[in-house]
Formats: structure tokens, sequence, C-alpha cells
């Protein structure tokens, strides 16, 4: 029985991954080449999950000393740490999931995908502060992007004019990158704490980058989005398990700016997308698409006054996985099966549908262990996923917009993102030496935004669950 469920599962990825081929060619009106350009050549390194360690900053001394003198104070929140070692302060930021490839310094930016931490920094003054947290680096847009009063707001342009890469065993370093206020996170703290202190460019400090994770198959994209710019994951959440929640007086509510609304007798969390780097790959070249997505908002499991929290998801098309952070630690929240996926155009929004999203052992496990029971197990279905997504640099700030249409055309409460156009740093110099936010062809120039928005959401589509089910025959 078993054998016979993987064989039909075997059949249905196939029949995914050619959905979302041919549906890619379909929407974009074009032939195969429109899409799989010329690649401007392979990485010549690529970690496909980032696993871990650090991004440290050595903070501004000069800058420091400023808030000092203004009775402003920076301190973490965990597990980020502040430490002090030879007259340097470092802030520490756990990196919890992310995709990175380097190129040559000649083919600029040489530093591409995203990367996300757990943990932040509170500023304070008097009675008010400000909190920033689960920070995410592009280094193709050279921007950080922070989750600040549960909205996603540029915190810091990234100027990586010295930066420096190298090899320490198993570990990768990336130094020498200066990180900077941005206009969006200066304006926030002086309105937050009635000062005109804070500046565009001021620098916060030298960013040191430790990564650790597993090396990615190599070979040439077809094609790079080097910034998701919105709208929203939608899961229709499943009816069953959502009853067997509610015999067991086990409650799902949303942390915003995610929400959850019920219409036609579905309901619906949605969850605000806020950043995401992709590329696409030949589909001999699997898993052929590769990158990270990351959402805003969350969701709340509670139940005889116990409570656990899951927020600021990131989907990883390449491990087919959902992380979230639970507990101010990542945790590899949902499996994605992406058999049965759809891929549509709505105008500028392009939309995938039908990836069901299942628990996972460490979620399973992490809500036993909260509520005391063994109600929970891996594989059972969250729900049904409906992306709907638009290309485009970093917002300014996401969670002030208007809402996203949902598939069959009815409105959801979900916030995206707000009119504010996305920054990007004067010169546009990226972490990795150079180039600018958007999502360019490989051949120059800009990709039909219908294209550029398809292969963005796309990660979330059949081409990766292919690269799974190969993965269990070999098992």
């Amino acid at each position: 029985m078993t054998g016979s469920r993987h064989r039909t599962l075997r059949s249905l990825a196939l029949s995914g991954a050619a959905v979302l081929t041919f549906g890619v060619i379909g929407v974009v009106g074009g032939s195969p080449a429109s899409l799989a350009a010329q690649g401007t050549g392979a990485p010549s390194a690529e970690i496909l999950t980032l696993s871990g360690t650090s991004t440290n900053v050595d903070l501004d001394a000069g800058t420091l000393a400023v808030l000092k003198e203004n009775n402003v104070t920076v301190t973490p929140v965990a597990p980020a740490t502040v430490s002090t070692s030879g007259g340097t302060t470092t802030a520490s930021f756990p990196i919890t999931e992310g995709y990175v490839s380097v190129y040559p310094e000649s083919q600029q930016p040489f530093i591409r995908g995203t990367f996300s931490h757990t943990g932040g920094l509170t500023f304070s003054a008097g009675a008010k502060s400000l909190t920033a947290t689960d920070f995410i680096v592009n280094p193709g847009s050279s921007t950080l992007t922070a989750t600040v009063g549960g909205n996603g707001v540029q915190l810091l342009d990234l100027d990586g004019t010295n930066v420096k890469v190298t090899q320490d065993g198993s570990t990768t370093r990336v130094e020498g990158t200066v990180a900077k206020l941005s206009s969006t996170a200066a304006e926030a703290l002086n309105k937050t704490f009635g000062v005109s202190l804070f500046q565009q460019g001021i620098p916060l400090g030298v960013v040191r980058i430790a990564a650790q994770g597993t090396a990615g198959p190599g070979g040439a994209p077809s094609v790079e989005i080097q910034a998701l710019g919105g709208m929203a994951t939608n899961v229709d959440l499943d009816a069953g398990t959502a009853a067997v929640l509610a015999q067991n007086n086990v409650t799902v509510a949303p942390i915003g700016p995610a929400t959850v609304s019920t219409s036609g007798g579905t309901t619906t969390a949605s969850f605000p997308i806020t950043q995401g780097y992709v590329s696409v790959y030949p589909q001999d070249q699997q898993p052929f698409i590769r990158g990270t997505f990351s959402h805003i908002g969350g969701l709340r499991f509670s139940a005889g006054g116990k409570s656990i929290t899951a927020t600021d998801f990131i989907v990883n098309p390449g491990s087919s996985s959902l992380t979230a952070t639970v507990g101010g630690n990542g945790v590899k929240l949902l499996d994605l099966d992406g058999t049965n996926v759809k891929v549509t155009q709505d105008g500028s929004i392009t939309r995938v549908e039908g990836t069901v999203a299942k628990l996972s052992s460490a979620a399973a496990q992490a809500l036993n262990q909260t509520f005391g029971v063994t109600l929970f197990q891996q594989g059972i279905p969250l729900g049904v996923v409906r992306i709907a997504a638009i290309a485009g640099p970093p917002p300014a700030i996401v969670g002030a917009g208007t809402a996203a249409t949902g598939a069959q055309g009815t409105t959801t409460s979900t916030t995206v993102a707000g009119s504010g156009a996305g920054q990007v740093p004067t010169g546009g110099v990226a972490t990795g030496g150079g180039g600018t936010a958007g999502s360019s062809s490989p051949l120059g120039g800009t990709l039909p935004a219908g294209t550029v928005a398809l292969v963005a959401v796309a990660v979330a589509g059949a081409g990766v669950w292919r690269y799974r089910q190969t993965a269990l025959r070999a098992g």
C-alpha cells in the first residue's frame, strides 16, 4: 500500500512539474527561449540551504558615542547578543535560513540571494523604544529588511565596496560590508523618540558574516530575480485539521499584519511577502528553482492557557520547506508538497495555487510538548497554499496597503506592500561589490513584469517537488 502511494506521488510530482514548465511558457506568451534566456554563467560557489552560523556587526564607535550622548541605548533581542572585546562592541545575529550564490567579481553583483536571522536590536530612550527583529539580508539589492512594529521595513543600506570573501574549512566568510541607516529607519527612529538625530547614511557598523550550509549542485541559472516585492501567501486551512483542533480546544489566531478570515465556508490565513530572491535553472539541474522568500506576521496556537507562536515564515524551494521563528529560534515548521500546483497570470499578479503545507516533525514535537498532548503528528495537512506575488525591490514598509485578491476573485483582508517605493542605496553598491535592486534579464535590460513575477512565485510550485520525489526514489 505504501509503495503504491509513493508511486502515485511520484507520478503526480512529474505531472506537477510539467504543469509549471508549460504554464510558465503559456502565461508569458512566448517560447521556452523567452524564459530560459542565456545566463551570465555558473556561480563559483553556492549554498542551497544556509544553516548558520551568524552575522556579526562591529558597531561604529562614533555612532555609539553619539547615541550615548543622547541617552539612546542599544540592547539585543535574544538569541542575538551584544558583547565588547578589545574596545569593539559587536552585535551577533544567528542565521536561520537562506540561499547564497557567489559569482566571479566581473559579474556584478557577485554575491546574490537572501538570508534570514533571528533576534534583533532594541533602541531605547526614556520610556520609549523601537525594536527591529528577524533581519533579512539581500546582497543583490544592497539592503537589510527587518520586522519593526509588525511591519517589514528596509532598515539598512549595505555598502560592499571593500567586501572580501574567504573560505575557512566548511565556513564561508564575507567581511567588510558597511551597514548604513536607511531613510525609512531614520524616519521611524526620529518619530519614535521625537528627535532629528537619525539621518540616512549614518554608519551602524561593519558586517562580518560566517555562513555554513548545504552546497548547491552548481550549474548556470537561466533567469534570476534579485528582489521579490510582494504581495501575500494565503493558506486555505484544512477543514479536517481545523475540526480536530476545535475538538481539542486548540485555537489558531493570526499575528498582525497576518490575518485570518472566513468566506464561503473556507478559513484563510494570509501572510504579506516582504523580500526574496529566486533563480531558475534548466530542469536537468535539480532542484531547478532555488532561493528563499520571506513573510511577516504569523500564527498563534493556544489551548488551556498555553500558547506557541510562529512568525516570519521563510520558504525555501530547494529544500521544500517553510521555516519560522518559534520561541526566538528558527524551526522548520512545514513540509511543502506541490504535486498538484497550478500557475496562472492575473495582470501583473502571478498566482501559484495548490501546494499542500504539512506539519513537520519538529513542529509536531514542539506543539505536543507545549500542550502536553500527542495530537500533532508529522504530515498533518495544515492547508492548501495560494500565492499572489509581484516582482520589485524591497518595500519601504509592508503592512499599510490594499487587500490582495483571492483566487476566486474574492477579497481577503490581507495587508500587502504599501505605496511607498522601495529604496535603493545611492549608487546601488551591493554587498557583493555593485548592482542595484530590481529584476534583470541575464541578457541585460528588464524582463517583462509578468515573466519576472511568474518565475519569482514559482518557488512554491511544482518544479522543486520533482527534486524531492527523485530523492524518495533514491531512498
